[in-house]
């Protein structure tokens, strides 16, 4: 068995070589699928090799399982794709037979492709031997990701295509290629069976390259996030989705394209010929989302529950470190100029932990954004995002010459809608301002007339944004895209076999929220 591993190797270690001019080749490298250690995976025999390799529709490299034999394809739920050309390796197959019809490699195939669809695919090879492929359309964007080293903390190169059946209405390309640097993310999801990971986008030098996927934001930066303790695989992505529909940057009037949170879609992900399974392609929370001025404003992240990230205490601080107190700079980095500076967050906790109630009172209004405060709290609770109350979030301000008062931004939302940051079920809770003593004293001082303002906030929101109808309806969307073409299916297979349903998670996540929404209610009459 050693032996074949050595074999496969080599093979793998060649056609990488081989395949770095052109991505769409397909990239027979050690295989990592899950991000696990690839001793872990049994060696695929020589005569297991695709005799079909390389398949592209309409230029598109199909994705390949290299386990099940098994070929996928886009294509939008509810549209077809009725004429196209099929290309693949000629040196391996002579030709294929799609619906009866004979295809050379350049050819033109008139089949209906739609999602959820298995079409066999017949090759014919030199000698007229036939071999059958299943080729499978699904409904979601295809990430291929092809790596040569095993990825983890540290960046390493690899390549990138990623296919969208909606590219025309995101006003893209079919295809997008490109080479990448590419490592793990997150601090607790690094140590989970499947990993979530950071993509830098570059060009063939390794210098920064921005793309706009997905019909998202143009940019270098990009998230593929796993989201494997989350038992509806949607949780972060549907809690940022509500926090932009009724949230975003207190200076929005100044910049019209700033957003307060991310945008992502779900895809299918290959991972050197092998099933990945689900993950969201996410734009980063970071300086140009949030558009904050350069040169004069900052954003700080809370890693960690700490006095700091609390707003209890202070601790010295030196500027030449990324990390302090629980929080790490986001912007501006070290080596940037202007050099970071933490003195801007010092002052701000500082403020809070020691001012006198008076003090506070006078204040605070200058030190944060209030109607950002009271968005944040009411969104805390309704989803009852305990991880998120001190940490998981960023704290930054816009520009400290005009605009110098602190906003909330949420990030990472796994632990929430019925379950915690571990999966786990919780009961309908109130956090009220939880731990977060910046939260406690707007609260408990009623400063800048915070409760008023929260009153009237939910007042608004429960019957718009955060009603039980507007979140349910949400939920639904996400839950058809998973279960359209068995994509959710595909990833609870691939995940070990964990017993999952996600028609049964939507149900609790409905009835959970519905419960949450009356329990806050209540909790808002009595401030």
């Amino acid at each position: 068995m050693k032996n074949k591993y050595l074999l496969c190797g080599l093979l793998c270690a060649l056609t990488f070589t081989a395949c770095k001019k052109e991505i769409s080749d397909n990239i027979n490298v050690t295989p990592i699928p899950g991000g696990k250690s690839p001793d872990t995976y049994k060696p695929i025999e020589v005569s297991e090799l695709p005799k079909l390799k390389n398949l592209r529709i309409n230029g598109a490299t199909c994705g390949y399982d290299m386990l099940n034999k098994l070929y996928y394809f886009p294509v939008s739920s509810g549209t077809s794709l009725n004429s196209y050309t099929v290309n693949f390796d000629s040196t391996a197959a002579a030709a294929v037979i799609i619906d009866g019809q004979r295809v050379l490699s350049g050819g033109t195939v008139k089949f209906p492709l739609t999602a959820n669809n298995n079409i066999t695919v017949r090759v014919i090879n030199s000698f007229n031997t036939p071999e059958d492929y299943n080729l499978f359309i699904t409904n979601l964007p295809i990430v291929h990701l092809g790596v040569s080293d095993k990825i983890e903390d540290e960046y390493v190169h690899a390549y990138f295509e990623l296919i969208d059946p909606d590219y025309a209405a995101h006003q893209g390309k079919l295809s997008v290629r490109s080479d990448i640097n590419i490592r793990l993310r997150g601090v607790t999801a690094r140590n989970l069976p499947k990993k979530s990971y950071a993509v830098h986008i570059t060009d063939a030098g390794g210098n920064d390259k921005d793309a706009s996927l997905l019909g998202l934001r143009n940019d270098n930066n990009w998230i593929l996030d796993a989201m494997y303790i989350d038992e509806a695989r949607m949780r972060n992505r549907l809690c940022t989705d509500i926090w932009n529909s009724f949230n975003n940057v207190p200076y929005k009037a100044q910049e019209p394209e700033a957003l307060n949170g991310t945008r992502g879609y779900m895809v299918e992900v290959f991972y050197n010929n092998f099933y990945n399974g689900v993950y969201c392609l996410t734009e980063k929370l970071d300086r140009k989302q949030l558009k904050i001025k350069k040169q004069y404003g900052d954003m700080y992240k809370a890693d960690d529950v700490t006095d700091q990230s609390n707003f209890l205490d202070v601790i010295p601080y030196d500027n030449l470190s990324k990390m302090w107190g629980g929080w790490e700079l986001e912007y501006p980095d070290l080596g940037d100029t202007p050099s970071p500076e933490w003195g801007y967050l010092y002052d701000e906790i500082n403020f809070v932990a020691k001012s006198t109630d008076a003090e506070f009172l006078a204040d605070i209004e200058n030190k944060v954004d209030i109607d950002n405060m009271v968005d944040y709290f009411i969104f805390m609770n309704v989803i009852y995002a305990t991880d998120n109350n001190a940490k998981n979030l960023f704290f930054s301000f816009y520009d400290k010459r005009t605009a110098p008062a602190f906003f909330y931004s949420p990030w990472d939302l796994d632990g929430s809608m019925g379950r915690n940051w571990a999966g786990l079920k919780v009961n309908n809770i109130i956090i009220g301002a939880g731990t977060n003593n910046l939260l406690k004293r707007l609260v408990n001082l009623n400063a800048g007339n915070f409760i008023s303002r929260v009153k009237k906030r939910w007042g608004e929101l429960k019957i718009n944004q955060l009603s039980a109808g507007a979140v349910a309806g949400r939920i639904e969307g996400y839950k058809k895209v998973l279960l359209a073409a068995g994509a959710f299916d595909r990833e609870i297979k691939f995940t070990y076999g964990i017993d999952k349903n996600l028609i049964t998670e939507a149900g609790y996540m409905n009835s959970w929220y519905a419960a949450q929404l009356d329990a806050f209610d209540t909790y808002v009459n009595k401030l």
